[in-house]
């Protein structure tokens, strides 16, 4: 009984993944017109009413296509796809102070102490840059979203021994030690979290780990708990 129970759970995971990435590429395809459309028509547009809409609606359709691409990762990892990963030598101090750089505005407009600290000395790490840039754009949208106005967010960058860390540290809602080890699940999104997103689906810090895992480094979180906080560590390996 076991035994077939597992076949056909296997089977059902394999049929749900073909569907998420069938449904997920047809919806590509379309978002993907409607953005270099909306494009088009903003680089002639003069009117600031109509130029206000495109952008908006740029905007969101720039969102729609952020979640297709995503869960047809998920997919992809559950298939463990690795054919698609591009490791390069790079500066990580560098790609951290790029992708932080649009998260600025967003900290500043909700009012959230905003601060990145990168040694003086440059650290190089051989990793696929638009996977690295996913999970650290994940782990910062997740602290201004999570935190309050009036907090601290923080990205540390340190050499520690043959390793890199990327620390992203917030004071915002925090997680209670029953959810902290389910984080990193597939669909998982704490209590907390639904009240303040509604919107979201809970696969970000799961890619992010499959990510860091195919680097062969580290993802880990710690929180002392609700409503203080908490703090996301990346360990990849540094190239001399």
């Amino acid at each position: 009984m076991s035994i077939f129970f597992w076949r056909n759970s296997h089977k059902n995971e394999d049929l749900k993944n073909e569907f998420i990435t069938i449904i997920a590429h047809k919806y590509r395809t379309p978002l993907t017109q409607v953005k270099w459309l909306c494009e088009t028509l903003l680089a002639n547009e003069t009117d600031s009413f109509k130029k206000e809409g495109l952008t908006n609606i740029n905007q969101s359709n720039n969102k729609l296509i952020k979640l297709t691409n995503s869960l047809i990762e998920v997919a992809d990892n559950d298939r463990s796809a690795v054919a698609s990963y591009s490791f390069e030598v790079m500066s990580l101090c560098d790609l951290v102070r790029a992708t932080a750089e649009p998260f600025k505005n967003l900290f500043h407009e909700k009012n959230i102490f905003f601060s990145v600290q990168t040694p003086v000395d440059d650290i190089k790490c051989k990793i696929d840059k638009q996977r690295i840039e996913f999970v650290l754009q994940s782990l910062l949208e997740n602290a201004r979203t999570y935190s309050s106005p009036g907090k601290n967010v923080k990205v540390i960058v340190e050499k520690c021994g043959p390793n890199a860390v990327i620390s992203v540290i917030d004071d915002g809602i925090g997680i209670s030690p029953e959810e902290l080890p389910l984080i990193f699940t597939k669909f998982f999104r704490s209590e907390s979290s639904r009240r303040m997103d509604t919107e979201g689906f809970g696969i970000s810090l799961f890619l992010s780990k499959a990510i860091i895992r195919r680097h062969k480094g580290e993802i880990g979180v710690s929180s002392d708990g609700l409503d203080k906080g908490a703090r996301f560590d990346v360990t990849l390996k540094v190239v001399e």
